[in-house]
């Protein structure tokens, strides 16, 4: 399982609401950060709250990747980028070698050349990670752009990730799938298409994805697939007395109970 670090100012713990924003987001990721590690399988960092905070805010995005992976941790940069040539090779640069993150979004609706220039980058590192592609996203909307050609978008984008993966030291190909758990119909039709491929799910919990849409993703060994939990760990202790760290760490165990009994086993 993923836990994505997305720390919104509107929901923080109480007692770091009056610190300048910066400073509570580093207290409560580093926070969330101890207590899932013994969970978690990877971290999500959401740039977009990181970048929303100017400098300061990328001196932590870069901190907290590290922190990570102090603790073992693959970590993913969602940043879902899209540009091609000399652009996406700097984006590529910056997020997998400057900042150091594990692998990266891409989105690649720009076709092969938006995606190439991270591949070949997570290649040059050598760190083991790679590009997941968003394939089939877990947004209300997706299916309105996703689904509106024939054969469907998504199927496009599942055979541009087919063709530009290679086999990776993970025991899977360095070009993953971003699938999401809220369309389970999309996301075996997607498995057929990608037996082998690493997928990124979120939508799980908050946007009503459950352990039997989790299932129609995996692959014939029973895994394959990171399942994200974003808001469902990081607010799990408003309306409670329970504190984040506690609160946090004990929906990350149940998120992870709720998968296995259901017979997912989860990476």
């Amino acid at each position: 399982m993923v836990v994505g670090l997305d720390p919104d100012p509107r929901h923080l713990p109480p007692e770091m609401r009056g610190l300048p924003e910066a400073e509570a987001a580093r207290e409560f990721c580093l926070g969330i950060l101890e207590a899932v590690a013994p969970e978690a399988a990877a971290v999500k960092l959401q740039s977009a709250y990181f970048e929303r905070l100017g400098a300061p805010g990328v001196v932590l995005y870069a901190e907290l990747l590290r922190a990570a992976a102090d603790l073992g941790l693959p970590t993913i940069a969602d940043v879902k980028r899209g540009d091609i040539g000399p652009v996406a090779a700097a984006y590529a640069e910056a997020h997998l070698s400057v900042y150091g993150a594990t692998s990266v979004t891409v989105n690649p609706y720009m076709g092969v050349d938006a995606v190439v220039p991270f591949l070949d980058e997570a290649r040059r590192v050598g760190v083991g990670g790679g590009a997941f592609v968003l394939v089939a996203t877990s947004n209300p909307s997706a299916a309105e752009l996703q689904n509106s050609s024939e054969p469907p978008l998504y199927e496009i984008a599942a055979r541009l990730v087919e063709d530009l993966g290679s086999l990776g030291e993970t025991g899977y190909p360095d070009a993953g799938a971003v699938v999401g758990a809220t369309r389970p119909e999309v996301g075996r039709r997607v498995r057929e298409l990608l037996p082998d491929t690493l997928f990124l799910s979120p939508g799980y919990g908050a946007q009503m994805g459950d352990a039997a849409n989790v299932r129609a993703l995996l692959d014939a060994r029973g895994t394959g697939v990171l399942v994200n939990s974003s808001r469902g760990i990081l607010r799990a202790f408003e309306g409670t007395e329970v504190g984040y760290k506690d609160a946090a760490r004990a929906a990350a165990r149940r998120m992870r109970e709720d998968l296995n009994s259901a017979g997912v086993r989860v990476r």
